[in-house]
């Protein structure tokens, strides 16, 4: 445990004991800076690993994750206030050569739209390819990826939708600031943020360099894992930084720090309604909550084991800081640090659930099926993954994390008959049909059984390990709780947990080989290792 005030700050009075009780049990430790106008705190606990026994200091790097598009939004401000760009540019203005043909079709696609995720962009792109599922998701996705995606997905984009969270967006926003000042997005942020604002300790690693000493490692439970890289999505969340800069950061923010202020100022100007979370906005990067007269500014990021927070208060003029090597969320302590409760996403329940699932085929070769579970509704087109509906109107859902919406139509006796799919400036009816039979129980032989034990690793480091207990077959995934799997044909499992089957596979001896995994509109295969 380690405290420091500097010039009279007034954090709450029980800000050590809130931290300390927030990060027990935890494998890794947390940071925090607190920011008022009377000056600054630092309070951390806990320590680097098990394994590795230094303790956290306001020094310490962790990854910042998402809180880097609250940066590549302040690099758009004050590149707009340098002349360098309009938020009303499109970013294939300056991503793509003037002369290309894909300038008209890209043209709605503005830098604004880009920062406050009303781009209508997918969160990811569909050419992001094998790198989604493993370790390190982003590390190999390269610029020129990046602007494939950006002539493919965003001749659909219109420019002007709901808002929908993008990290896709953010990093052609990032790239394309970069362009026009004629660097990589590492060096622009440097030289016209990181540096004027003074932070010396916030990084965006280059591909492939090796983590420092000094980050705190990453957890996905108790497990240390390695952290992320990133390429083209640098500007989405690729910076490391340590509770010490990010202080000097909200300083600036609230205006303590006579640096960047024009372009701060013009950063935190609401943009856009950001219905994820109930009466919130969405400005230049940060995300505006708690109404306007007690508005809190913050935003959030996660990787695979950090967490990150950054939350100002208009109202009272304090900020903190939450950095953490673990899984954990700090948000709800980083608003409660500030007097505020944290924004509740909009409910999706659905009263009359029952009335909607069903197989809704659009073409011969692409449906849409709608399920229900708890209250709740869920889609998923084929070879896609499950996503939630919310309602938005009679009959009427928004598709969550996808701009898109889906309307159902009744018949006279008021049964659905039929949905419209509201995207991308068209609507496609497909009339209801019946769900696909659930999957039936089957008995197998014991010998047969006997035969799927071992361990089927997806990747390095996430691995499907198959046990038979008491007669029943189980798979437990690294990190996760043991389920129980149930046979419907010989090789063929399904999961009653979650909705994924697997489906064991055989070499030419007939000996089981691998299995593969279909879940979310994906099959992933593995190969076994012994038992």
């Amino acid at each position: 445990m380690f405290v420091s005030i500097t010039l009279g700050a007034k954090p709450p009075a029980n800000l050590q004991e809130r931290l300390e009780q927030w990060n027990q049990g935890q494998p890794g430790g947390v940071a925090v800076a607190w920011v008022d106008a009377d000056g600054t705190a630092f309070f951390q606990t806990g320590q680097f690993d098990a394994g590795d026994p230094r303790p956290i200091t306001p020094d310490t790097q962790f990854e910042l994750g998402s809180v880097t598009k609250v940066f590549t939004a302040l690099l758009l401000a004050e590149s707009e206030r340098a002349g360098k760009v309009r938020r009303d540019d499109s970013a294939a203005k300056h991503l793509l050569p003037a002369d290309d043909p894909a300038q008209a079709g890209l043209r709605k696609i503005t830098l604004l739209s880009l920062t406050t995720h009303t781009s209508g962009l997918p969160q990811i792109p569909a050419n992001f390819g094998a790198g989604a599922s493993s370790g390190d998701p982003y590390a190999a996705y390269g610029r020129e990826e990046l602007l494939q995606a950006l002539r493919s997905d965003g001749v659909a984009a219109s420019g002007n939708a709901p808002a929908t969270y993008s990290n896709f967006g953010v990093a052609l926003l990032g790239q394309a600031l970069a362009s026009a000042w004629g660097t990589s997005y590492a060096d622009a942020l440097r030289a016209h943020v990181l540096a004027p604002l003074g932070l010396e300790a916030t990084v965006v690693p280059a591909g492939g360099q090796e983590a420092s000493e000094n980050l705190a490692p990453p957890h996905v439970g108790a497990k240390r894992v390695p952290a992320w890289t990133f390429e083209a999505c640098a500007p989405a969340g690729a910076l490391r930084s340590s509770a010490r800069d990010m202080a000097r950061f909200v300083e600036a923010c609230l205006g303590r720090r006579p640096v960047l202020q024009e372009a701060l100022q013009a950063s935190f100007v609401p943009q856009r309604n950001y219905p994820d979370f109930k009466g919130s906005r969405i400005a230049l990067g940060w995300i505006v909550s708690g109404g306007p007269e007690q508005p809190i500014l913050w935003h959030n990021g996660l990787t695979r084991g950090s967490h990150a927070f950054v939350g100002i208060s208009a109202q009272t003029g304090a900020g903190v800081v939450i950095l953490a090597n673990t899984q954990k969320g700090p948000e709800a302590l980083g608003f409660g640090l500030l007097g505020s409760a944290m924004p509740q996403a909009p409910s999706n329940a659905v009263d009359n659930a029952s009335d909607y699932p069903g197989r809704y085929p659009l073409n011969a070769a692409f449906a849409l099926t709608i399920t229900a579970a708890d209250g709740l509704l869920f889609c998923q087109g084929t070879g896609q993954p499950r996503v939630a509906l919310r309602p938005v109107g009679k009959d009427r859902f928004s598709i969550v994390g996808v701009p898109a919406e889906i309307s159902f139509e009744r018949d006279a006796s008021g049964q659905v008959v039929a949905l419209t799919l509201h995207q991308n400036g068209r609507d496609q009816r497909a009339a209801r049909g019946a769900l696909p039979a659930a999957p039936k129980p089957v008995t197998l032989p014991a010998a047969t059984l006997a035969q799927y034990p071992g361990s089927y690793p997806l990747l390095p480091d996430f691995v499907l390990i198959v046990t038979i207990e008491n007669g029943g077959v189980f798979v437990q995934a690294t990190g996760q709780a043991k389920f129980p799997v149930y046979a419907s044909a010989p090789d063929e499992f399904y999961y009653t947990v979650v909705e994924a089957r697997i489906s064991f596979t055989r070499d030419a001896a007939g000996k089981v080989d691998g299995l593969v995994l279909h879940q979310n509109g994906q099959d992933m295969p593995a190969k076994r290792r012994s038992p």
